[in-house]
């Protein structure tokens, strides 16, 4: 699942996904009225996902039921390929399904009829909630990122010491140097060194005491 900055031509661009054509025009209307671009609209899944694919809208805004099919189920799909704020569009309130597009992903439930002042709002809240929630996944990922790191350099740094006979702060310099060395991040260098030991069977075999990577 990716999460792109749309290109400068697909900002506030809009994929309305709703089979009712009515409805369409009346979303295009409002839509445009407040500066937004409708990229493309579809009335089956089937299209949705190729439109989706094709224009990489910064919105989408779909409807709940398409046919016999269901908005929420595309949602979700279209969500784990590409990360953006999607809107769902109902006529139903029911509780299971303001649950079952919460846990989908999506950044706004809009009951029908919807007014252009609501679609205006619900469009502007769901955009700042969409970059609120991609810094929280990016600093998330970044967290876990230096905390692998972490782990990878003092399992590296324990195989230095051991091999070499080295204190800590000895074999620390040491991975340091060789990074520098190869030109290549002390994570990376610390997973060759792991796979290197892994090789050699560990402390005593092939490579001998003393052998750097």
């Amino acid at each position: 699942m990716e999460s792109v900055s749309p290109p400068d031509s697909a900002r506030r661009s809009v994929l309305i996904v709703e089979d009712d054509t009515f409805v369409r025009l009346g979303l295009r209307t409002n839509l445009e009225k407040f500066g937004y671009t409708v990229a493309a609209q579809a009335s089956t899944v089937v299209e949705a996902v190729a439109l989706y694919r094709a224009h990489k809208p910064e919105f989408v805004l779909l409807d709940i039921r398409l046919g016999t099919e269901d908005g929420i189920d595309l949602a979700a799909q279209l969500l784990k390929e590409r990360r953006c704020p999607m809107l769902i569009l109902s006529a139903y309130s029911d509780r299971e399904l303001v649950e079952r597009a919460t846990a989908a992903g999506v950044f706004g439930y809009l009951i029908k009829p919807v007014s252009a002042e609501a679609l205006q709002a619900q469009l502007e809240v769901a955009r700042h909630r969409f970059l609120e929630h991609e810094s929280l996944l990016r600093e998330k990922d970044s967290l876990a990122q230096t905390l692998e790191t972490r782990k990878l350099v003092e399992r590296a740094k324990g195989i230095f010491m051991k091999r070499m006979q080295l204190d800590e702060a000895d074999a620390h310099r040491r991975l340091q140097q060789e990074s520098q060395r190869r030109r290549i991040g002390l994570a990376e260098l610390a997973k060759r060194v792991i796979e290197s030991e892994d090789l050699l069977g560990g402390p005593g075999g092939a490579g001998g005491p003393g052998k750097a990577p």
